[in-house]
């Protein structure tokens, strides 16, 4: 009698394949999540060094105004002398004040001087400036949110005797030795950014 001959199968059996398409989901699952963890950290990333790029030219901003405060008072759109700068409670900016080195590539017949103010409100920190230092009726000023996301921003005021302000002029100055009101020497700008904390700048003023 012919012995038969058993031959052997090269290809998968049922439950081999439904193993082999079980460990395929899986390790796609898997591979899927860290894609996905991936593409979410890179999001996270873009957009904090974008936030780091804003910060950078807001402080950037900010630095240039406030080295260049000059002791110019002007004329408010009601005629009203105001002080070369200024944070009293009826303003509704936390400070305003006059500034040198108003940029001229165009070289225009203007006054190279500016006057600024920074307005904080909703989270925001807003520059507004004026294109004239005394101002005609209704002359509106021109706006810039230079920062968002903001906890606080605060601002200090140093005389000439090492004194802080909360606000300049001061409401009691002290008259120094001969009879002198206080002088301002520096302005201290803090802004608190949500989830980043604080950052300082100390600017010196008329020095």
């Amino acid at each position: 009698m012919q012995s038969l001959k058993h031959h052997k199968s090269n290809g998968f059996t049922l439950i081999e394949l439904l193993i082999a398409i079980a460990v395929f989901a899986v390790m796609s699952v898997m591979a899927y999540g860290g894609l996905s963890q991936i593409i979410e950290n890179n999001q996270h990333s873009k957009k904090e060094l974008e936030r780091l790029q804003s910060v950078q030219r807001a402080v950037l901003t900010i630095s240039r105004d406030f080295t260049q405060i000059i002791e110019r008072d002007i004329r408010d759109e009601y005629g009203n002398p105001q002080p070369f700068l200024d944070v009293s409670n009826e303003l509704d900016y936390l400070v305003e004040f006059t500034r040198n080195g108003r940029r001229n590539p165009a070289k225009l017949k203007r006054s190279n001087l500016l006057r600024v103010a920074y307005q904080f409100e909703d989270e925001k920190l807003t520059r507004l400036f004026w294109p004239q230092l005394d101002r005609a009726p209704a002359m509106e000023a021109y706006e810039t949110t230079l920062l968002d996301q903001l906890e606080r921003v605060e601002l200090r005021y140093l005389d000439n005797a090492n004194k802080w302000h909360d606000e300049w002029p001061p409401l009691n100055p002290q008259q120094q030795a001969g009879g002198n009101p206080p002088q301002l020497s520096a302005i201290e700008f803090i802004l608190e950014l949500k989830g980043w904390g604080e950052i300082t700048r100390l600017y010196q003023v008329g020095g």
